[in-house]
């Protein structure tokens, strides 16, 4: 069974989001536990922002109105000071992240997510179980005949492209061509420093990913079929205020928010049942238990591990002040380590309830997409365990990609028997 080590003594809490490293990456939860017990809300004078890491400041920042998304919401307009534009290597990329809802407050957030709310319902994802269940079942045939499959490349990075491309209506030619887009967007959502090349090289990317969603666009123009861009374009001509800009952005969101958050779901799923063979055996016994051990594994190992707000006034949380336009990272895989919601909580349990994670974070932005989420891990967990239920690490050492934003696996090798 895996043992949670000691919290460090005195971590260098700036230094954690200034710079990445492996091994505090690699396994976080010392330093969460020394946030949790000593720091629950701590400002990065440096940098000029807060950290947030108990379940209950995090959870009712996220609630709470007053906290914002957009700049020009978090203060009056006579207070904003005039910031030099961005260099030219950003603008494609500001240009298409801008028009994500993620980063909207009403109404024009409530507006770009009520256009697409309807096919994220428990009810509407749920008529789509027999589909991923198929593809579950065909990923896993092509698994059965390696010697040595890795999940991630094999499983559980194609389940859920394939998945949100059909419900796009994006070819199924073309779904390859997502990865490295994909992978460069994460980067870019990090928000750390990033040098002139990485601006150039995500610049081209948002480029030729607004570029390819444009030409789908103007096929569904011509020749409507039934899926989401479709639908959207139906919205557009009816006279809903979205623009081609936001299509595309909303296009592309649906896309990497898709999937992304999945594909860690489903890795860090298999490697932290591998890691505790008690509940593994636990859940080959009882595979009803399935939906239950997904919630724990996005508890335990959360796939975002933080998101941010700003202040839209001065505002009191735990015995400190927020001041107006400071800038709040909260952190979500502490919360959902946090001994005051939790009993345990270093504890995997795949039986564990209640089970009241943040894993998708709480109040308007409410992942859209939590229920297609949780329905793949459930019938990804299913299918695997009852193809390969002697199925082993191949790697006792994680390849954890290196992204403080987004917890996952690059890799997963495993033996099937």
């Amino acid at each position: 069974m895996y043992q949670q080590p000691p919290a460090s003594p005195k971590p260098d809490i700036a230094a954690w989001f200034r710079t990445y490293s492996d091994r505090l990456h690699n396994d976080p939860y010392p330093f969460y536990a020394y946030l949790l017990e000593h720091e629950p809300l701590y400002y990065i004078e440096e940098n000029g922002y807060w950290v947030a890491s108990r379940y209950e400041d995090v959870n009712r920042i996220m609630k709470d109105p007053l906290f914002v998304r957009e700049y020009r919401n978090a203060l009056p307009q006579h207070q904003q000071q005039q910031a030099p534009p961005p260099p030219a290597e950003w603008r494609p990329v500001n240009e298409l992240l801008g028009n994500w809802m993620l980063f909207r407050d009403a109404p024009a957030h409530t507006r770009l997510r009520g256009l697409v709310s309807h096919a994220f319902t428990p009810r509407t994802t749920e008529r789509l179980k027999p589909k991923i269940r198929a593809i579950a079942e065909h990923l896993a045939d092509g698994m059965a005949e390696q010697q040595q499959p890795d999940l991630i490349g094999s499983f559980a990075y194609p389940l859920p492209v394939i998945v949100i491309a059909e419900l796009l209506g994006v070819p199924q030619e073309d779904r390859d061509r997502f990865k490295d887009w994909s992978s460069m967007i994460g980067r870019v959502l990090e928000g750390s420093d990033q040098p002139l090349e990485f601006a150039q090289q995500a610049g081209r990317v948002a480029e030729e990913i607004a570029g390819y969603f444009r030409q789908l666009v103007a096929e569904r123009k011509s020749a409507p079929r039934e899926d989401m861009i479709s639908e959207l374009l139906a919205a557009h001509e009816q006279g809903d205020k979205l623009t081609e800009q936001e299509l595309i952005a909303t296009c592309v969101l649906l896309l990497v928010a898709g999937h992304e958050t999945t594909v860690n779901l489903i890795g860090n799923g298999v490697l932290t049942l591998q890691r505790h063979p008690e509940q593994y055996a636990r859940l080959l016994a009882q595979p009803e238990l399935a939906a239950s051990a997904i919630e724990e594994v996005l508890r335990f190992e959360s796939p975002v591990q933080m998101t941010s707000r700003l202040a839209s006034v001065d505002y009191e949380i735990g015995g400190r002040i927020i001041r107006q336009g400071q800038s709040v990272t909260v952190m979500l895989g502490a919360a959902n380590r946090d001994p005051a919601q939790f009993e345990r909580p270093n504890r995997f349990d795949i039986g564990r309830s209640p089970n009241r994670h943040l894993a998708f974070a709480s109040g308007p932005h409410f992942c859209l997409g939590a229920p297609l989420a949780r329905l793949e891990g459930e019938i990804a967990l299913t299918v695997l365990l009852e193809r390969f239920p002697q199925m082993r690490l191949a790697d006792d050492k994680p390849n954890w990609r290196p992204n403080i934003l987004f917890r996952g696996l690059g890799s997963l090798p495993l033996r099937l028997c």
